[in-house]
């Protein structure tokens, strides 16, 4: 088995007032597989992918990015792993898309030609070529989030957290999203995907992992875990609309 991008052991995190936000956590997370990380509001998802990620600092326990120690590690997570947050304009940056998108590379190092060609082909990837020059603020909030994607892949990052994607999206937002996630996961990207929405992800997951009052409750192949997921948890069994974990999806087959 190949080593874990992201290896979290006995991770906690109390806060100052004494409140447990997460408890002894204990997550693998391998090169190229989806991973959905499910749980109701508060059940610890967006800190947990924070701490994954050095934005926030775990008060016990240990997290290790392909095999380093986190702390020694930082630059790496940063040049590899890209982060959708759940209100896309909180990283908007650039006045046109053009220039969001290239923002991110140039600080890479990245110039002219080279710059470019990457910005262009993130564009095209994320279907918002031809939209160049549009002011950010005039995009859909499905356009913002494939947005910052396009941002994430011009810098060449391999795998992309994506905070409740759908968040606050309707029915062509959430396809919008679904397809960049479906070609991203052909791509072989590795994706830690935040929602309590299975309904409309699951059908792309590897794995299904469920967070409840910042305990890792279960964590395993999808269909295994809503076999016996506790409804405590605030997590909703999506088949009782669709008939197969395969079918959980907003997006039409092809």
């Amino acid at each position: 088995m190949a080593e874990p991008l992201f290896l979290l052991q006995n991770v906690s995190k109390v806060f100052p007032n004494g409140t447990a936000g997460l408890s002894r956590i204990n997550l693998a997370v391998f090169p190229g597989e989806c991973l959905l990380l499910a749980g109701s509001n508060g059940s610890g998802k967006t800190l947990l992918t924070r701490i994954m990620t050095g934005l926030v600092h775990a008060s016990e326990g240990e997290v290790r990015f392909q095999g380093v120690l986190l702390e020694k590690a930082l630059d790496a997570v940063r040049r590899t792993v890209g982060l959708v947050f759940q209100d896309p304009d909180s990283q908007i940056i650039g006045e046109t898309v053009q220039e969001d998108v290239a923002f991110g590379p140039a600080n890479l190092g990245f110039k002219k030609a080279a710059l470019e060609a990457r910005v262009a082909a993130a564009l095209e990837e994320s279907g918002l070529a031809g939209k160049e020059d549009f002011p950010p603020r005039r995009l859909s909030g499905g356009e913002k989030r494939r947005l910052a994607v396009a941002g994430i892949l011009a810098m060449g990052c391999e795998a992309v957290v994506m905070d409740e994607p759908f968040a606050n999206l309707d029915w062509h937002g959430v396809t919008q999203v679904l397809a960049i996630i479906r070609r991203l996961k052909a791509r072989k990207k590795t994706l830690i995907i935040l929602t309590h929405e299975l309904e409309k992800v699951l059908a792309f997951a590897d794995r299904l992992v469920i967070l409840h009052k910042g305990l890792l409750r279960d964590d395993g192949a999808p269909k295994e875990v809503i076999d016996r997921l506790d409804p405590s948890y605030g997590v909703r069994d999506p088949r009782a609309v669709y008939a197969d974990v395969a079918d959980c999806t907003w997006l039409p087959a092809v």
